[in-house]
């Protein structure tokens, strides 16, 4: 796989023989539909023959409490978000007992709410302030989060940049191996991590990665970046231009 042109992407053809985890964030806007639990399973089974040595975990992160940074509608969402993921939990559960001989070990998935990651970082909110001061700081960052609020049709609030910030510093952490993953079949055990989720990333998700302003990057990790599970690509970040991107 060559990475030689900027902002060409590829397939990947198979997964390294060491012990990995394969982390799908499901968005409670997406949970009913791309995301479902049978699209899940359909992603899954995408990638069993990638898999050369069975080390793999497959980690479903629902994002459940990114959606608090929205005060007003935090009471109305809290519950209707926790059912829709117990309820996708549950299906998830069922189609991968239904799938036994593909799937074969249960405990490889793990789900986890969104909250749980803020424990599995020794200071997640320092370094989300952190992240916040470097946004504050950086014009061309401001940039970036401006121009994925226009695409998505998003008004650019206080809310929403918290809610932008907290997601892209949960994943500079997570793809840079400074979160706790709890695994039982990887137990602690990988040297990968690969983001799964259908679509582009956002730009500003990027431009964190591709600024590294807590000089992070060194961990190691081949998978900075995201698998993009509709066009089934991964995303270099450190091969995209973000100016054609």
């Amino acid at each position: 796989m060559s990475f030689s042109e900027k902002n060409k992407f590829f397939d990947i053809n198979k997964f390294p023989q060491d012990w990995g985890i394969i982390v799908l964030p499901i968005s409670m806007s997406r949970i009913a539909n791309a995301q479902s639990p049978q699209e899940c399973i359909n992603a899954l089974e995408h990638f069993l023959h990638k898999i050369v040595v069975n080390k793999v975990g497959a980690n479903f992160i629902y994002s459940e409490g990114l959606y608090m940074n929205f005060e007003k509608e935090a009471y109305e969402t809290k519950n209707r978000f926790a059912q829709n993921a117990v309820s996708h939990m549950g299906g998830v559960r069922k189609l991968v007992a239904k799938n036994f001989r593909k799937f074969q070990i249960d405990s490889a998935f793990h789900f986890d709410s969104w909250f749980q990651m803020y424990l599995s970082h020794n200071d997640f909110f320092s370094t989300f302030r952190a992240i916040k001061d470097f946004y504050e700081s950086d014009e061309d960052f401001q940039k970036q989060v401006a121009r994925d609020a226009q695409e998505q049709g998003k008004e650019l609030t206080p809310q929403q940049i918290n809610f932008y910030l907290e997601e892209h510093t949960f994943v500079y952490l997570l793809l840079n191996r400074q979160l706790t993953l709890q695994n039982d079949f990887v137990n602690g055990r990988e040297q990968w991590i690969l983001l799964a989720y259908p679509g582009r990333p956002p730009r500003g998700q990027v431009y964190l990665f591709q600024k590294d302003p807590l000089h992070i990057n060194s961990a190691s990790n081949p998978y900075k970046g995201q698998y993009d599970l509709v066009e089934q690509k991964f995303i270099d970040y450190h091969n995209v231009d973000l100016d054609t991107f």
